[in-house]
């Protein structure tokens, strides 16, 4: 016969505490405690639709946050990073990031641009995704002996990401890249290439193991 197993005894305060801090008034508080951050969040960002929640901590970086449009009733899981630069040294960009309606980024999703990013509706993303227009650098004899950080940015393009794509944990999406309406790309794959519509894409670098 299996026994249960005894409750790790903990200490006599913590045991206390979850008596009168139970896991259902702890989840009520952090939704409340979002709404006010993601109400505070929408003042340093361009335009942002109704019913978007950005769960705590994100991080903004860049000076062109202005240039950041964000549709409606998205949802931006903690710890996710969103830059865009006008600046960087003594380089000067002109991005922009447009995010459609209904998108859900998974924890640690890391958006940044330089050039443009453009995401449609109802994308949804596993956690440590990578969409990014830029890099630090080339791959120069000149440039390897820069320190990574005080290289130049540079981008080979913009990205494009159609409706109601699925991004799986651990991708990275890089610069000049087109996604289509539909595609699925498989978890920790590297997109360097356009992907067609209605397609399973996976690997590094991805390509089209199915298509509808």
């Amino acid at each position: 016969m299996i026994q249960s197993k005894r409750k790790s005894s903990g200490s006599i305060i913590i045991r206390l505490w979850s008596l009168f801090f139970p896991l259902l008034m702890s989840q009520r508080f952090k939704f409340w405690r979002d709404a006010l951050y993601s109400q505070w969040i929408c003042q340093f960002i361009g335009e942002v639709g109704e019913g978007v929640s950005f769960h705590k901590p994100l991080k903004l970086e860049g000076d062109g946050m202005d240039e950041v449009y964000i549709g409606s009733f998205n949802t931006f899981q903690e710890n996710c990073v969103i830059g865009c630069r006008k600046h960087y040294g003594n380089q000067e960009f002109t991005p922009n990031i447009i995010i459609g309606n209904h998108c859900d980024f998974g924890a640690y999703c890391h958006i940044t641009a330089i050039n443009r990013i453009k995401i449609g509706n109802g994308l949804l993303t596993g956690r440590f995704v990578f969409i990014g227009d830029n890099s630090h650098g080339g791959l120069s004899m000149e440039e390897a002996e820069i320190a990574p950080g005080k290289r130049n940015l540079k981008s080979i393009g913009e990205i494009t990401i159609g409706n109601n794509v699925w991004i799986g944990d651990k991708v990275s999406i890089l610069g000049g890249v087109s996604i289509g309406d539909n595609v699925i790309v498989a978890a920790n794959s590297v997109v360097t290439h356009d992907v067609p519509s209605n397609s399973m894409v996976a690997g590094n670098p991805a390509k089209v193991l199915k298509s509808l």
